[in-house]
C-alpha cells in the first residue's frame, strides 16, 4: 500500500468512527432522556398518590383529627410549641392510646383568633 492510501484509508476510517461516536451518543441520549422521563412521572405519580392518601386517611380512618406531626407540618409551629399548648390547656386536644390528636374545628378557632384584624387607615383619627 502506498502512503496516499494509507492516509486515504485512515481518513475514511477516522470518518466512520466519528459517524459511529454519533450515533451511539444519540442513542445513548435518547435513552437516557426516556429513563429521566419515566424517573420522574414515577416520582411525580408517588408525591400525587401519596398526597391523596394523606387526605383520604386523615377523613376517614381519624375523622377530622390531626397529629402533633402534621400540625407542625401544615402550620410552621414547632412540636414542642404545640405540646406545650396542650399542656397549657390553650389548645383542647384528644389522647388516643399513646398518641395526642387535636380536632380539626379547634385548630382552625386557634388560627382564626390568632389572626390579627386588618389595620384600615380610614378609620384612624389624625389628631
Amino acid at each position: 500500500m502506498s502512503p496516499t492510501q494509507v492516509t486515504e484509508l485512515a481518513n475514511q476510517t477516522a470518518q466512520i468512527l466519528d459517524r459511529l461516536t454519533e450515533i451511539i451518543a444519540q442513542k445513548v441520549a435518547n435513552q437516557l432522556g426516556q429513563e429521566l422521563m419515566r424517573i420522574y412521572e414515577a416520582d411525580l405519580e408517588s408525591k400525587h398518590l401519596h398526597r391523596s392518601s394523606i387526605k383520604s386517611s386523615q377523613t376517614s380512618t381519624h375523622g377530622s383529627l390531626w397529629s402533633i406531626n402534621k400540625l407542625a407540618a401544615d402550620s410552621g409551629i414547632q412540636k414542642g410549641t404545640w405540646y406545650k399548648w396542650i399542656a397549657q390547656r390553650r389548645v383542647p386536644a384528644v389522647r388516643l392510646g399513646r398518641t395526642v390528636r387535636i380536632r380539626d374545628e379547634d385548630y382552625r378557632k386557634l388560627i382564626q383568633k390568632s389572626l390579627r384584624p386588618e389595620i384600615n387607615p380610614s378609620n384612624r383619627s389624625f389628631e
